[in-house]
Protein backbone atom coordinates (compact mmCIF):
# COMPACT_ATOMS: atom_id res chain seq x y z
CA UNK A 1 0.00 0.00 0.00
CA UNK A 2 1.10 3.54 -0.78
CA UNK A 3 -0.23 6.46 1.29
CA UNK A 4 -0.81 10.11 0.41
CA UNK A 5 -2.32 13.02 2.35
CA UNK A 6 -5.43 14.59 0.78
CA UNK A 7 -6.10 17.69 2.87
CA UNK A 8 -6.53 17.78 6.64
CA UNK A 9 -9.29 15.15 6.90
CA UNK A 10 -8.41 12.41 4.40
CA UNK A 11 -5.69 10.05 3.27
CA UNK A 12 -5.39 8.07 0.04
CA UNK A 13 -4.42 4.41 0.17
CA UNK A 14 -3.22 3.28 -3.26
CA UNK A 15 -3.03 -0.41 -4.23
CA UNK A 16 -1.91 0.06 -7.84
CA UNK A 17 -2.17 2.37 -10.83
CA UNK A 18 -4.02 0.30 -13.43
CA UNK A 19 -7.64 -0.76 -13.80
CA UNK A 20 -7.79 -4.51 -13.32
CA UNK A 21 -9.77 -7.01 -11.32
CA UNK A 22 -6.82 -8.11 -9.19
CA UNK A 23 -6.13 -4.62 -7.85
CA UNK A 24 -9.79 -3.88 -7.33
CA UNK A 25 -10.21 -7.04 -5.24
CA UNK A 26 -7.45 -5.77 -2.93
CA UNK A 27 -9.32 -2.47 -2.61
CA UNK A 28 -12.59 -4.20 -1.75
CA UNK A 29 -10.96 -6.64 0.65
CA UNK A 30 -9.38 -3.77 2.58
CA UNK A 31 -12.70 -1.91 2.53
CA UNK A 32 -14.39 -4.97 4.06
CA UNK A 33 -11.67 -5.30 6.70
CA UNK A 34 -12.13 -1.68 7.75
CA UNK A 35 -15.86 -2.31 8.22
CA UNK A 36 -14.98 -5.16 10.56
CA UNK A 37 -12.18 -3.41 12.46
CA UNK A 38 -14.04 -0.12 12.99
CA UNK A 39 -10.85 1.85 13.59
CA UNK A 40 -11.38 4.85 15.81
CA UNK A 41 -11.64 8.11 13.92
CA UNK A 42 -12.52 6.73 10.48
CA UNK A 43 -15.71 8.43 9.31
CA UNK A 44 -16.18 7.25 5.72
CA UNK A 45 -14.39 5.23 3.04
CA UNK A 46 -14.70 5.53 -0.74
CA UNK A 47 -13.45 2.50 -2.71
CA UNK A 48 -12.42 3.25 -6.30
CA UNK A 49 -10.63 1.36 -9.07
CA UNK A 50 -7.22 1.35 -7.35
CA UNK A 51 -7.56 3.35 -4.14
CA UNK A 52 -9.36 3.81 -0.87
CA UNK A 53 -10.11 7.38 0.13
CA UNK A 54 -10.32 7.35 3.93
CA UNK A 55 -11.98 10.30 5.65
CA UNK A 56 -11.12 10.65 9.32
CA UNK A 57 -12.01 12.82 12.31
CA UNK A 58 -8.85 14.84 13.10
CA UNK A 59 -10.01 15.22 16.72
CA UNK A 60 -9.89 11.44 17.22
CA UNK A 61 -6.92 10.32 15.15
CA UNK A 62 -4.12 11.62 12.95
CA UNK A 63 -2.63 10.45 9.64
CA UNK A 64 0.52 8.99 11.18
CA UNK A 65 -1.42 6.83 13.66
CA UNK A 66 -3.94 5.86 11.02
CA UNK A 67 -1.30 4.81 8.49
CA UNK A 68 0.51 2.76 11.15
CA UNK A 69 -2.71 0.97 12.07
CA UNK A 70 -3.62 0.33 8.42
CA UNK A 71 -0.17 -1.15 7.81
CA UNK A 72 -0.60 -3.42 10.86
CA UNK A 73 -3.93 -4.87 9.76
CA UNK A 74 -3.25 -5.08 6.01
CA UNK A 75 -2.46 -8.80 6.15
CA UNK A 76 -5.99 -9.43 7.40
CA UNK A 77 -7.52 -8.19 4.15
CA UNK A 78 -8.60 -11.54 2.71
CA UNK A 79 -9.91 -11.45 -0.86
CA UNK A 80 -11.30 -14.97 -0.50
CA UNK A 81 -13.75 -13.66 2.12
CA UNK A 82 -15.37 -11.10 -0.17
CA UNK A 83 -19.14 -11.69 -0.43
CA UNK A 84 -20.33 -13.75 -3.39
CA UNK A 85 -20.76 -11.58 -6.45
CA UNK A 86 -24.31 -10.96 -7.57
CA UNK A 87 -25.19 -10.81 -11.25
CA UNK A 88 -27.70 -8.07 -12.08
CA UNK A 89 -29.39 -8.44 -15.45
CA UNK A 90 -30.11 -5.08 -17.08
CA UNK A 91 -32.58 -4.82 -19.99
CA UNK A 92 -31.20 -2.46 -22.67
CA UNK A 93 -32.71 -1.07 -25.87
CA UNK A 94 -29.76 -0.45 -28.20
CA UNK A 95 -29.49 2.23 -30.90
CA UNK A 96 -31.99 4.76 -32.19
CA UNK A 97 -33.20 7.34 -29.68
CA UNK A 98 -31.93 5.13 -26.86
CA UNK A 99 -28.40 4.81 -28.24
CA UNK A 100 -27.58 7.79 -30.47
CA UNK A 101 -23.85 6.94 -30.67
CA UNK A 102 -24.21 3.27 -31.59
CA UNK A 103 -23.56 3.83 -35.30
CA UNK A 104 -20.54 6.06 -34.56
CA UNK A 105 -19.02 3.37 -32.33
CA UNK A 106 -19.66 0.76 -35.02
CA UNK A 107 -18.07 2.90 -37.71
CA UNK A 108 -15.00 3.64 -35.54
CA UNK A 109 -14.27 -0.09 -35.32
CA UNK A 110 -15.35 -1.23 -38.77
CA UNK A 111 -18.34 -3.08 -37.36
CA UNK A 112 -22.07 -3.04 -37.98
CA UNK A 113 -24.37 -1.80 -35.19
CA UNK A 114 -25.60 -5.37 -34.79
CA UNK A 115 -22.02 -6.59 -34.28
CA UNK A 116 -21.45 -3.94 -31.60
CA UNK A 117 -24.59 -5.09 -29.78
CA UNK A 118 -23.52 -8.72 -30.08
CA UNK A 119 -20.11 -7.96 -28.54
CA UNK A 120 -21.48 -5.69 -25.80
CA UNK A 121 -24.52 -7.64 -24.64
CA UNK A 122 -24.92 -10.92 -22.75
CA UNK A 123 -21.56 -10.84 -20.99
CA UNK A 124 -20.73 -10.08 -17.37
CA UNK A 125 -19.09 -6.77 -16.45
CA UNK A 126 -17.53 -6.20 -13.05
CA UNK A 127 -18.83 -3.16 -11.18
CA UNK A 128 -15.60 -1.50 -10.07
CA UNK A 129 -17.20 1.46 -8.33
CA UNK A 130 -20.09 3.90 -8.24
CA UNK A 131 -19.70 7.64 -8.36
CA UNK A 132 -19.56 10.81 -10.45
CA UNK A 133 -23.32 11.14 -9.92
CA UNK A 134 -25.70 9.11 -7.67
CA UNK A 135 -25.68 5.50 -8.81
CA UNK A 136 -23.42 6.04 -11.85
CA UNK A 137 -22.04 2.56 -12.44
CA UNK A 138 -18.45 2.08 -13.67
CA UNK A 139 -17.89 -1.37 -15.20
CA UNK A 140 -14.78 -3.12 -16.48
CA UNK A 141 -14.46 -5.97 -18.94
CA UNK A 142 -15.38 -4.17 -22.16
CA UNK A 143 -13.99 -6.06 -25.19
CA UNK A 144 -10.92 -4.31 -26.65
CA UNK A 145 -12.57 -4.05 -30.06
CA UNK A 146 -15.25 -1.76 -28.56
CA UNK A 147 -12.94 0.60 -26.64
CA UNK A 148 -13.87 4.11 -27.81
CA UNK A 149 -12.76 7.56 -26.56
CA UNK A 150 -15.39 9.73 -24.92
CA UNK A 151 -16.71 12.82 -26.73
CA UNK A 152 -14.46 15.90 -26.73
CA UNK A 153 -17.51 18.06 -26.05
CA UNK A 154 -19.76 16.40 -23.45
CA UNK A 155 -23.52 16.53 -23.77
CA UNK A 156 -25.23 18.94 -21.38
CA UNK A 157 -27.82 16.32 -20.49
CA UNK A 158 -27.63 12.55 -20.80
CA UNK A 159 -30.95 10.79 -20.03
CA UNK A 160 -31.23 8.59 -16.96
CA UNK A 161 -30.69 4.91 -17.78
CA UNK A 162 -28.27 5.59 -20.66
CA UNK A 163 -25.61 2.92 -21.23
CA UNK A 164 -22.31 4.22 -22.56
CA UNK A 165 -18.70 3.50 -23.45
CA UNK A 166 -15.63 5.54 -22.48
CA UNK A 167 -12.23 4.10 -23.32
CA UNK A 168 -12.15 0.54 -21.96
CA UNK A 169 -15.07 1.12 -19.61
CA UNK A 170 -18.78 0.69 -19.99
CA UNK A 171 -21.23 2.19 -17.58
CA UNK A 172 -24.68 3.45 -16.79
CA UNK A 173 -26.08 6.90 -16.00
CA UNK A 174 -28.49 6.41 -13.09
CA UNK A 175 -29.79 10.00 -13.26
CA UNK A 176 -29.79 12.54 -16.04
CA UNK A 177 -26.61 14.62 -16.00
CA UNK A 178 -23.95 16.10 -18.28
CA UNK A 179 -21.67 13.44 -19.72
CA UNK A 180 -19.23 12.63 -22.48
CA UNK A 181 -19.58 8.86 -22.84
CA UNK A 182 -20.56 7.26 -26.16
CA UNK A 183 -24.24 6.34 -25.70
CA UNK A 184 -25.15 3.00 -27.26
CA UNK A 185 -28.36 2.08 -25.41
CA UNK A 186 -30.72 2.78 -22.55
CA UNK A 187 -32.38 0.75 -19.81
CA UNK A 188 -35.69 1.31 -18.09
CA UNK A 189 -34.31 -0.30 -14.93
CA UNK A 190 -34.05 2.23 -12.12
CA UNK A 191 -30.49 2.52 -10.78
CA UNK A 192 -31.16 5.27 -8.24
CA UNK A 193 -34.20 5.57 -5.98
CA UNK A 194 -33.83 7.96 -3.01
CA UNK A 195 -36.88 6.46 -1.31
CA UNK A 196 -35.08 3.11 -0.85
CA UNK A 197 -32.23 2.04 1.44
CA UNK A 198 -29.76 1.54 -0.11
CA UNK A 199 -30.81 3.83 -2.95
CA UNK A 200 -28.86 1.88 -5.60
CA UNK A 201 -29.43 -1.77 -6.67
CA UNK A 202 -25.73 -2.54 -7.29
CA UNK A 203 -22.51 -2.22 -5.32
CA UNK A 204 -18.82 -2.56 -6.12
CA UNK A 205 -18.02 -6.23 -6.71
CA UNK A 206 -21.32 -7.07 -8.38
CA UNK A 207 -21.58 -7.97 -12.06
CA UNK A 208 -24.04 -6.52 -14.54
CA UNK A 209 -25.19 -8.22 -17.72
CA UNK A 210 -26.83 -6.11 -20.44
CA UNK A 211 -29.72 -7.96 -22.08
CA UNK A 212 -31.10 -6.58 -25.37
CA UNK A 213 -34.79 -5.61 -25.51
CA UNK A 214 -36.82 -3.96 -28.21
CA UNK A 215 -37.49 -0.23 -28.51
CA UNK A 216 -41.17 -1.06 -27.99
CA UNK A 217 -40.48 -2.74 -24.66
CA UNK A 218 -38.41 0.25 -23.55
CA UNK A 219 -41.23 2.64 -24.49
CA UNK A 220 -43.70 0.56 -22.50
CA UNK A 221 -41.53 0.81 -19.37
CA UNK A 222 -39.65 4.11 -19.77
CA UNK A 223 -41.69 5.79 -17.01
CA UNK A 224 -39.81 3.64 -14.48
CA UNK A 225 -36.43 5.21 -15.21
CA UNK A 226 -37.70 8.67 -16.03
CA UNK A 227 -39.25 8.88 -12.57
CA UNK A 228 -35.64 9.27 -11.40
CA UNK A 229 -35.51 12.68 -13.09
CA UNK A 230 -38.52 13.92 -11.12
CA UNK A 231 -38.89 11.63 -8.13
CA UNK A 232 -42.01 11.88 -6.02
CA UNK A 233 -40.74 12.50 -2.52
CA UNK A 234 -44.20 13.19 -1.12
CA UNK A 235 -44.05 9.93 0.84
CA UNK A 236 -40.91 11.21 2.54
CA UNK A 237 -42.26 14.72 3.09
CA UNK A 238 -43.51 14.81 6.65
CA UNK A 239 -42.04 18.00 8.08
CA UNK A 240 -43.76 18.13 11.49
CA UNK A 241 -43.37 21.18 13.69
CA UNK A 242 -45.35 24.38 13.09
CA UNK A 243 -45.54 26.77 10.15
CA UNK A 244 -42.88 29.46 10.59
CA UNK A 245 -42.48 31.31 7.27
CA UNK A 246 -44.26 31.65 3.95
CA UNK A 247 -41.98 32.20 0.96
CA UNK A 248 -43.17 35.24 -0.97
CA UNK A 249 -40.15 35.44 -3.26
CA UNK A 250 -37.62 32.57 -3.25
CA UNK A 251 -34.57 34.56 -4.34
CA UNK A 252 -31.81 33.13 -6.52
CA UNK A 253 -31.10 29.87 -4.67
CA UNK A 254 -32.53 29.25 -1.21
CA UNK A 255 -32.22 25.77 0.29
CA UNK A 256 -32.38 23.90 3.59
CA UNK A 257 -28.96 22.65 4.72
CA UNK A 258 -27.29 20.97 7.66
CA UNK A 259 -23.61 19.99 7.94
CA UNK A 260 -23.94 17.26 5.34
CA UNK A 261 -24.98 13.73 4.45
CA UNK A 262 -22.22 11.25 5.17
CA UNK A 263 -21.76 7.55 4.49
CA UNK A 264 -23.06 7.44 0.92
CA UNK A 265 -20.23 8.84 -1.20
CA UNK A 266 -19.32 5.34 -2.39
CA UNK A 267 -22.77 5.27 -4.03
CA UNK A 268 -22.07 8.58 -5.77
CA UNK A 269 -24.17 10.67 -3.36
CA UNK A 270 -22.45 13.92 -2.37
CA UNK A 271 -22.07 15.03 1.23
CA UNK A 272 -23.56 18.43 0.31
CA UNK A 273 -24.30 20.57 3.39
CA UNK A 274 -23.74 24.22 4.23
CA UNK A 275 -21.05 25.75 2.00
CA UNK A 276 -19.75 28.06 4.73
CA UNK A 277 -19.99 25.71 7.67
CA UNK A 278 -18.47 28.20 10.11
CA UNK A 279 -21.22 30.78 9.47
CA UNK A 280 -23.83 28.02 9.52
CA UNK A 281 -22.73 26.79 12.95
CA UNK A 282 -22.52 30.32 14.35
CA UNK A 283 -26.10 31.03 13.23
CA UNK A 284 -27.31 27.95 15.09
CA UNK A 285 -25.31 28.80 18.19
CA UNK A 286 -26.73 32.33 18.26
CA UNK A 287 -30.28 30.97 18.61
CA UNK A 288 -29.45 28.11 20.97
CA UNK A 289 -29.54 25.24 18.49
CA UNK A 290 -27.38 22.19 18.05
CA UNK A 291 -24.60 22.84 15.52
CA UNK A 292 -26.26 20.53 13.00
CA UNK A 293 -29.81 21.88 13.21
CA UNK A 294 -31.24 22.43 9.70
CA UNK A 295 -31.11 26.09 8.65
CA UNK A 296 -31.73 28.12 5.50
CA UNK A 297 -28.84 28.81 3.12
CA UNK A 298 -29.35 31.93 1.00
CA UNK A 299 -27.24 32.44 -2.12
CA UNK A 300 -26.80 35.86 -3.74
CA UNK A 301 -30.11 37.62 -4.16
CA UNK A 302 -32.07 36.45 -1.15
CA UNK A 303 -35.74 35.64 -0.53
CA UNK A 304 -38.65 37.54 0.93
CA UNK A 305 -40.58 35.64 3.60
CA UNK A 306 -43.54 36.37 5.87
CA UNK A 307 -43.35 35.21 9.49
CA UNK A 308 -46.27 32.99 10.51
CA UNK A 309 -45.18 32.43 14.11
CA UNK A 310 -42.96 34.04 16.70
CA UNK A 311 -39.38 32.86 16.31
CA UNK A 312 -35.88 33.64 17.48
CA UNK A 313 -33.68 33.93 14.39
CA UNK A 314 -30.16 34.93 13.42
CA UNK A 315 -28.57 35.68 10.05
CA UNK A 316 -24.84 35.12 9.53
CA UNK A 317 -22.38 34.82 6.65
CA UNK A 318 -22.64 37.17 3.67
CA UNK A 319 -24.03 40.67 4.11
CA UNK A 320 -27.09 40.53 1.86
CA UNK A 321 -28.82 43.60 3.31
CA UNK A 322 -31.08 41.66 5.66
CA UNK A 323 -34.12 43.63 6.87
CA UNK A 324 -37.26 43.04 8.92
CA UNK A 325 -40.28 45.12 7.85
CA UNK A 326 -37.94 47.19 5.70
CA UNK A 327 -35.62 48.08 8.61
CA UNK A 328 -32.00 46.95 8.36
CA UNK A 329 -30.98 44.35 10.91
CA UNK A 330 -27.42 43.62 11.99
CA UNK A 331 -26.12 40.19 11.01
CA UNK A 332 -24.69 37.93 13.69
CA UNK A 333 -27.38 38.97 16.18
CA UNK A 334 -30.26 36.92 17.61
CA UNK A 335 -33.56 38.75 17.13
CA UNK A 336 -37.23 37.99 17.76
CA UNK A 337 -39.69 38.11 14.84
CA UNK A 338 -43.46 37.97 15.21
CA UNK A 339 -46.37 36.81 13.04
CA UNK A 340 -46.86 39.17 10.11
CA UNK A 341 -43.26 40.42 10.02
CA UNK A 342 -41.61 40.49 6.59
CA UNK A 343 -38.04 39.24 6.26
CA UNK A 344 -36.21 40.43 3.16
CA UNK A 345 -32.76 40.50 1.58
CA UNK A 346 -31.48 43.06 -0.91
CA UNK A 347 -28.15 44.27 -2.24
CA UNK A 348 -25.12 42.01 -1.96
CA UNK A 349 -22.64 44.02 0.13
CA UNK A 350 -20.12 41.28 0.81
CA UNK A 351 -19.80 37.53 0.43
CA UNK A 352 -22.13 35.16 -1.41
CA UNK A 353 -24.05 33.02 1.09
CA UNK A 354 -26.00 33.90 4.22
CA UNK A 355 -27.52 31.54 6.80
CA UNK A 356 -30.83 32.02 8.58
CA UNK A 357 -31.18 29.86 11.68
CA UNK A 358 -34.44 29.47 13.61
CA UNK A 359 -34.58 28.50 17.27
CA UNK A 360 -35.50 24.80 17.25
CA UNK A 361 -34.29 24.32 13.67
CA UNK A 362 -36.15 24.03 10.38
CA UNK A 363 -38.50 21.03 10.48
CA UNK A 364 -37.84 18.83 7.46
CA UNK A 365 -37.59 15.04 7.21
CA UNK A 366 -34.22 13.33 7.40
CA UNK A 367 -33.38 11.36 4.24
CA UNK A 368 -30.44 8.95 4.37
CA UNK A 369 -29.52 10.38 7.76
CA UNK A 370 -29.52 14.06 6.90
CA UNK A 371 -31.82 17.03 6.36
CA UNK A 372 -29.48 18.67 3.87
CA UNK A 373 -30.66 19.43 0.33
CA UNK A 374 -28.81 17.63 -2.46
CA UNK A 375 -30.16 19.21 -5.63
CA UNK A 376 -28.33 16.81 -7.93
CA UNK A 377 -29.59 13.72 -6.12
CA UNK A 378 -33.00 15.34 -5.53
CA UNK A 379 -33.23 14.43 -1.88
CA UNK A 380 -33.36 16.03 1.55
CA UNK A 381 -34.36 19.54 2.53
CA UNK A 382 -37.67 20.78 1.14
CA UNK A 383 -38.74 17.93 -1.19
CA UNK A 384 -35.20 17.67 -2.57
CA UNK A 385 -35.33 21.09 -4.19
CA UNK A 386 -34.76 24.80 -3.64
CA UNK A 387 -37.51 26.86 -2.02
CA UNK A 388 -40.17 28.27 -4.32
CA UNK A 389 -42.86 30.92 -4.05
CA UNK A 390 -45.71 29.77 -1.80
CA UNK A 391 -43.69 27.19 0.14
CA UNK A 392 -44.32 27.02 3.89
CA UNK A 393 -41.20 26.50 6.00
CA UNK A 394 -41.89 24.77 9.32
CA UNK A 395 -39.87 24.97 12.51
CA UNK A 396 -39.61 22.63 15.47
CA UNK A 397 -41.52 23.72 18.55
CA UNK A 398 -39.11 24.92 21.21
CA UNK A 399 -39.41 27.57 23.93
CA UNK A 400 -37.64 30.78 23.00
CA UNK A 401 -34.68 31.27 25.39
CA UNK A 402 -35.09 34.86 26.60
CA UNK A 403 -31.37 35.43 27.41
CA UNK A 404 -30.50 34.79 23.77
CA UNK A 405 -32.52 37.74 22.42
CA UNK A 406 -30.09 40.46 21.38
CA UNK A 407 -27.05 38.20 21.76
CA UNK A 408 -24.49 39.10 19.08
CA UNK A 409 -20.92 38.23 18.09
CA UNK A 410 -18.12 39.80 16.07
CA UNK A 411 -17.49 37.59 13.01
CA UNK A 412 -14.03 38.95 12.21
CA UNK A 413 -12.02 36.53 14.39
CA UNK A 414 -13.62 33.60 12.60
CA UNK A 415 -11.35 33.99 9.57
CA UNK A 416 -8.68 32.43 11.84
CA UNK A 417 -5.84 34.49 10.46
CA UNK A 418 -6.86 34.12 6.84
CA UNK A 419 -6.26 37.10 4.57
CA UNK A 420 -9.13 38.33 2.43
CA UNK A 421 -9.33 36.32 -0.81
CA UNK A 422 -6.15 34.37 0.06
CA UNK A 423 -6.79 30.68 0.68
CA UNK A 424 -4.46 28.24 2.42
CA UNK A 425 -3.99 24.74 1.01
CA UNK A 426 -2.01 21.52 1.44
CA UNK A 427 -0.05 20.38 -1.61
CA UNK A 428 -1.08 17.08 -3.24
CA UNK A 429 -2.06 14.31 -3.54
CA UNK A 430 -0.98 14.45 -7.23
CA UNK A 431 1.67 17.16 -7.03
CA UNK A 432 4.07 14.83 -8.90
CA UNK A 433 1.94 15.33 -12.04
CA UNK A 434 3.00 18.99 -12.22
CA UNK A 435 6.29 20.61 -13.12
CA UNK A 436 8.04 22.82 -10.58
CA UNK A 437 7.18 25.70 -12.86
CA UNK A 438 3.50 24.72 -12.77
CA UNK A 439 3.45 24.61 -8.97
CA UNK A 440 5.23 27.99 -8.78
CA UNK A 441 2.68 29.45 -11.21
CA UNK A 442 -0.16 28.31 -8.97
CA UNK A 443 1.50 29.66 -5.82
CA UNK A 444 2.35 33.07 -7.27
CA UNK A 445 -0.69 33.88 -9.41
CA UNK A 446 -4.04 35.54 -8.94
CA UNK A 447 -7.12 33.86 -10.37
CA UNK A 448 -10.62 35.11 -11.09
CA UNK A 449 -13.72 33.16 -10.10
CA UNK A 450 -15.64 32.30 -13.27
CA UNK A 451 -19.38 32.74 -13.71
CA UNK A 452 -19.38 28.97 -14.32
CA UNK A 453 -19.33 28.29 -10.57
CA UNK A 454 -21.88 26.76 -8.21
CA UNK A 455 -22.19 24.59 -5.11
CA UNK A 456 -20.40 21.80 -6.93
CA UNK A 457 -17.27 23.82 -7.67
CA UNK A 458 -15.70 27.10 -8.70
CA UNK A 459 -13.86 27.36 -12.00
CA UNK A 460 -10.97 29.81 -11.99
CA UNK A 461 -9.38 31.73 -14.86
CA UNK A 462 -5.83 33.00 -14.94
CA UNK A 463 -2.34 31.71 -15.72
CA UNK A 464 -2.24 28.11 -16.92
CA UNK A 465 -0.69 25.50 -14.64
CA UNK A 466 1.81 23.25 -16.38
CA UNK A 467 1.54 19.47 -16.07
CA UNK A 468 4.59 17.24 -16.12
CA UNK A 469 5.28 14.02 -18.04
CA UNK A 470 2.57 12.12 -16.17
CA UNK A 471 -0.04 14.43 -17.66
CA UNK A 472 -3.41 15.70 -16.38
CA UNK A 473 -5.30 12.42 -16.17
CA UNK A 474 -5.33 9.82 -13.42
CA UNK A 475 -7.29 6.63 -12.85
CA UNK A 476 -10.47 8.01 -11.27
CA UNK A 477 -10.34 8.16 -7.50
CA UNK A 478 -11.88 10.06 -4.61
CA UNK A 479 -12.36 13.78 -4.18
CA UNK A 480 -12.36 15.66 -0.89
CA UNK A 481 -14.06 18.93 0.02
CA UNK A 482 -11.75 21.71 -1.18
CA UNK A 483 -9.82 19.60 -3.72
CA UNK A 484 -8.15 21.81 -6.33
CA UNK A 485 -8.39 19.92 -9.61
CA UNK A 486 -6.41 20.93 -12.69
CA UNK A 487 -7.75 19.41 -15.95
CA UNK A 488 -5.81 19.34 -19.22
CA UNK A 489 -6.50 22.99 -20.11
CA UNK A 490 -4.50 24.03 -17.05
CA UNK A 491 -7.06 26.13 -15.18
CA UNK A 492 -7.82 25.20 -11.54
CA UNK A 493 -11.23 24.07 -10.32
CA UNK A 494 -12.02 24.19 -6.59
CA UNK A 495 -14.45 21.40 -5.70
CA UNK A 496 -17.00 22.21 -3.02
CA UNK A 497 -19.92 20.69 -1.08
CA UNK A 498 -21.95 19.28 -4.00
CA UNK A 499 -18.85 17.86 -5.71
CA UNK A 500 -18.87 14.43 -7.30
CA UNK A 501 -17.42 11.70 -5.10
CA UNK A 502 -14.79 10.61 -7.65
CA UNK A 503 -12.93 12.19 -10.54
CA UNK A 504 -10.20 11.52 -13.07
CA UNK A 505 -8.16 14.73 -13.13
CA UNK A 506 -5.03 15.61 -11.16
CA UNK A 507 -5.38 17.50 -7.88
CA UNK A 508 -2.59 19.96 -7.17
CA UNK A 509 -3.76 20.55 -3.62
CA UNK A 510 -6.60 20.64 -1.12
CA UNK A 511 -7.83 23.69 0.76
CA UNK A 512 -7.50 23.39 4.51
CA UNK A 513 -10.99 22.86 5.95
CA UNK A 514 -11.20 26.31 7.54
CA UNK A 515 -10.48 28.03 4.23
CA UNK A 516 -12.66 25.63 2.25
CA UNK A 517 -15.55 26.97 4.36
CA UNK A 518 -14.38 30.54 3.71
CA UNK A 519 -14.29 29.76 -0.02
CA UNK A 520 -18.07 29.31 0.18
CA UNK A 521 -18.29 33.10 0.27
CA UNK A 522 -16.47 33.84 -3.00
CA UNK A 523 -18.58 34.93 -5.94
CA UNK A 524 -18.07 35.24 -9.71
CA UNK A 525 -15.64 38.03 -10.50
CA UNK A 526 -13.75 37.79 -7.19
CA UNK A 527 -9.96 37.53 -7.40
CA UNK A 528 -8.35 34.76 -5.33
CA UNK A 529 -4.86 33.45 -4.66
CA UNK A 530 -3.43 30.51 -2.76
CA UNK A 531 -0.79 29.98 -0.08
CA UNK A 532 0.69 26.61 0.81
CA UNK A 533 0.74 25.37 4.41
CA UNK A 534 1.57 21.98 5.91
CA UNK A 535 -0.75 19.43 7.50
CA UNK A 536 0.16 20.40 11.08
CA UNK A 537 -0.68 24.05 10.37
CA UNK A 538 -4.00 23.09 8.75
CA UNK A 539 -5.03 20.95 11.69
CA UNK A 540 -3.98 23.65 14.14
CA UNK A 541 -6.52 25.89 12.37
CA UNK A 542 -9.16 23.21 12.90
CA UNK A 543 -8.45 23.16 16.65
CA UNK A 544 -8.69 26.93 16.79
CA UNK A 545 -11.98 26.81 14.89
CA UNK A 546 -13.52 24.29 17.29
CA UNK A 547 -12.37 26.30 20.27
CA UNK A 548 -13.81 29.61 19.05
CA UNK A 549 -17.09 28.19 17.72
CA UNK A 550 -17.64 26.16 20.88
CA UNK A 551 -17.37 29.27 23.04
CA UNK A 552 -20.24 31.02 21.27
CA UNK A 553 -23.46 30.86 23.23
CA UNK A 554 -22.12 29.07 26.30
CA UNK A 555 -22.87 31.99 28.61
CA UNK A 556 -26.39 32.24 27.24
CA UNK A 557 -26.93 28.51 27.67
CA UNK A 558 -26.04 28.85 31.35
CA UNK A 559 -28.40 31.77 31.80
CA UNK A 560 -31.19 29.89 30.03
CA UNK A 561 -30.78 26.91 32.34
CA UNK A 562 -31.21 28.67 35.67
CA UNK A 563 -30.22 26.50 38.56
CA UNK A 564 -28.46 24.00 36.29
CA UNK A 565 -25.27 22.42 37.52
CA UNK A 566 -22.05 22.97 35.65
CA UNK A 567 -21.41 20.52 32.87
CA UNK A 568 -18.36 18.44 32.11
CA UNK A 569 -15.06 19.99 31.08
CA UNK A 570 -13.54 18.44 27.97
CA UNK A 571 -9.88 18.98 27.10
CA UNK A 572 -8.83 18.40 23.51
CA UNK A 573 -5.11 18.33 22.78
CA UNK A 574 -3.15 18.19 19.53
CA UNK A 575 0.20 16.74 20.56
CA UNK A 576 2.74 19.58 20.50
CA UNK A 577 0.03 22.03 19.42
CA UNK A 578 -0.31 25.25 21.37
CA UNK A 579 -4.06 24.90 21.05
CA UNK A 580 -5.66 23.31 24.14
CA UNK A 581 -9.42 23.54 24.05
CA UNK A 582 -11.53 23.87 27.17
CA UNK A 583 -15.25 23.70 26.53
CA UNK A 584 -17.89 23.66 29.25
CA UNK A 585 -21.05 21.84 28.27
CA UNK A 586 -24.42 21.47 29.91
CA UNK A 587 -25.96 18.06 30.60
Amino acid sequence: MDFKVAGDRAIVVRFGSEINETTNKKVRAMRQLLEQERLEGIEEVIPTYCTLYIFYDPFKTDPKSLIEKLSEIESGADESKLPPARVIQVPVAYGGECGPDLENVAKAHGLTPEEVIERHANKKYLVYMLGFTPGFTFCGGLPDELATPRHKDPRLKVPAGSVGIAGKQTGLYAISSPGGWQLIGRTFMRFYDPSKTPPTPVRAGDYVEFCPVSAEEFEKNRAQVEAVDSPSLDALWQPGGVAAFEVKNPGMLTTIQDRGRFGYQELGISCSGAMDEISFRLANRLVGNDDNAPAIEITGMGPTMKALASALIAVTGADLSFAVNGKAVNPYEAILVNPGDTLSFGQIKSGMRAYLAINGGVAVPYVLGSATTDLKAMLGGFKGRKLEKGDIVNKHVKPIPEPFIGFSIDPRPFAFGGEENVFRFILGPEEDHFTNCGIETFLNSEYEVSSNSDRMGSRLTGPKIEHGEKGPNIVSDGITFGSIQVPAEGYPLVLLKDRQAIGGYTKIGTLCSVDAYRFGQVKPGDKVSFRGINLAQAQELLWRMEYEVSRVGLKQHYLAKTGAKGGNVYRFTDGDSICDIFVERMD
